[in-house]
């Protein structure tokens, strides 16, 4: 072989072992890709474009990288036009569904609502993090509620370190290579689900003991998992607190060195410790040389830190002596160092004496706990730590969500709280309310309002009749509300089931009819939505106004 073949052959390998590698790369790039974002159209029925279906049988397993993993789910086709939200799943009880995904951050939108009757859906997250409380819709209405998270690991992203975890910890799912989502309520419903990764969200790191952690077994409860319901999307809470923790000893199992591995300029780190410090005379001498390492490495990264004050103990009332006086050291140093403290300990204090006789119902007073909280005791204590964040941190502030409410530690929120049912939202519905006319003045009973296909216009020469919009792309069927009676045209034989709905989506007239049927119905002023279907096939869906 002369060298011009010999180079020509190593050309030719050079050329193919690089498109080789190439596609390699793609490949694994798409991997990636497709493993850190998903659209999930939840429901038996037609799937959205673009999404990925998720049935009541969908069970979970490595090799699918999502699915459920336990609950008795259903599903449920409420028969309209749009392919997301006509289906949705539901479960009596419990449904928890996880996702594979790479550590790091991920904001996950949720699609609710059923488009028939009122839903109410609550979803924690991972190892019960509260993420969306009691979201309930009125019939009809859907709702997209976004929320960010971390998905934590114990090695870091950079595999720089690793950080020790207890062995009660192996079985949590805070340290798994999932997402988790348990969903429940007293009539859950979910059309879909959305995971992109965004690493760009501020993270807010939680270091601390059990009043903080994610606590694995209800009631028991920490505030650090009641936090995440009371921001936007654009902050996610990683909660590194584990119970039995001293400063020192989540110090030395590097879980601080793990945060920091991670940690981004503007990031936000608290630091909550003495319960456990008070036990060890070598961890209440060091205290605050402890303490002053957390902040100064914390300040080091280009991270805010944050000191906060250890929640009292039930049959303790006064703030500088509680928890062994530790709490009040803190707010000493903080102030020496220039460290923000959000008091909590004086929270729980004024919590305390404003529940009077019901002071224990914030403790796990059934397994006669004095220190620990159950999750009424929890959701206070979030609450009052938002308003302490409110009034000395603005620039984490800004991430509450609009619809939090303020807090008054001296006046507690109701033992029954996280149970009492909500107002249903009434926004995103089916139909949308139009303004009615400034000058309109007659009189109910001479308004009336057309239904009709798209190629339909007013009747000619009759005042304050609207032409209707359909909600389908096409359709044979179209008709006509004079006063009382609901006309139709386009029905061709057979039964057919016709369904009128207020503005709501709150059904308030059902009928079977066949041609030349003439229906009744009394119309208020206002929008309605009507529905023609036959068996399992939607025919036509009008946007009816009468005004």
């Amino acid at each position: 072989m002369d060298y011009k073949t010999e180079i020509k052959g190593y050309d030719t390998l050079v050329k193919t072992a690089t498109m080789v590698t190439v596609a390699a790369l793609l490949a694994a790039f798409s991997m990636t890709e497709a493993a850190e974002n998903y659209k999930f159209d939840f429901g038996e029925g037609p799937v959205a474009a673009g999404y990925t279906q998720v049935k009541a049988s969908t069970k979970y397993s490595d090799s699918q990288g999502f699915g459920f993993e336990s609950g008795t789910v259903s599903s449920v086709d409420r028969l309209w036009d749009d392919d997301l939200t006509t289906d949705f799943l539901t479960a009596k009880g419990d449904m928890v569904f996880s996702v594979a995904l790479p550590q790091g951050n991920y904001e996950v939108t949720f699609i609710l609502g059923d488009g028939e009757n009122e839903s109410e859906t609550t979803v924690w997250a991972e190892n019960r993090k509260l993420m969306l409380d009691r979201v309930t819709l009125a019939g009809g209405v859907f709702s997209r509620q976004t929320v960010s998270l971390r998905r934590m690991e114990t090695r870091s992203m950079d595999g720089s370190v690793t950080m020790s975890i207890k062995d009660r910890e192996k079985d949590y799912r805070t340290w798994d290579k999932k997402l988790t989502f348990v969903i429940s309520g007293k009539a859950p419903a979910v059309a879909g689900i959305e995971i992109k990764r965004n690493d760009n969200v501020t993270t807010l790191w939680l270091c601390g003991n059990s009043t903080v952690v994610d606590q694995i077994m209800a009631p028991w409860a920490g505030w650090g998992q009641m936090a995440p319901g009371f921001f936007k999307s654009s902050l996610a809470i990683a909660n590194y607190a584990e119970s039995g923790l001293t400063a020192s000893g989540f110090y030395s199992m590097k879980r601080l060195a793990k945060i920091l591995s991670e940690v981004k300029k503007g990031d936000f780190v608290t630091v909550q410790f003495a319960h456990n410090d008070q036990k060890n005379q070598n961890d209440v001498n060091n205290y605050e040389t402890t303490l002053t390492k957390y902040a100064n490495e914390i300040k080091a990264k280009g991270a805010t830190p944050l000191f906060v004050t250890s929640t009292a103990r039930q049959n303790e009332t006064d703030p500088k002596t509680a928890v062994g006086g530790l709490p009040e050291r803190m707010r000493a140093l903080g102030k020496k160092l220039g460290v923000t403290v959000l008091d909590l300990n004086q929270h729980s204090i004024t919590l305390g004496k404003a529940l009077g006789g019901n002071k224990e119902k914030m403790y796990m007073y059934t397994a006669s706990d004095k220190t620990h909280f159950c999750e009424y005791g929890a959701y206070e204590l979030a609450r009052a730590n938002i308003e302490e964040i409110k009034a000395k941190v603005p620039e984490l502030a800004k991430h509450l969500r609009d619809d939090h409410e303020a807090f008054d530690s001296s006046k507690p929120d109701p033992l029954d709280v996280l149970t009492r049912a909500k107002t249903p939202i009434t926004e995103g519905g089916l139909i949308q309310v139009e303004p009615e006319s400034s000058s309109s003045e007659e009189p109910e009973s001479s308004s009336s309002a057309e239904i009709a296909g798209p190629q339909s216009s007013s009747a000619e020469g009759t005042e304050s009749i609207t032409a209707a919009e359909s909600m389908m792309q096409s359709n044979a069927i179209n008709g006509r509300i004079d006063g009382s009676k609901l006309r139709l045209e386009g029905i061709d034989g057979g039964a057919h089931d016709i369904s009128v709905f207020d503005m709501q989506g709150h059904r308030i007239a059902e009928f079977c009819a066949v041609q030349g049927s003439e229906l009744h119905v009394t119309l208020r002023q206002g929008a309605y939505l009507v529905k023609v279907s036959q068996g399992n096939r939607t025919l036509g869906i009008f946007k009816a106004v009468r005004r």
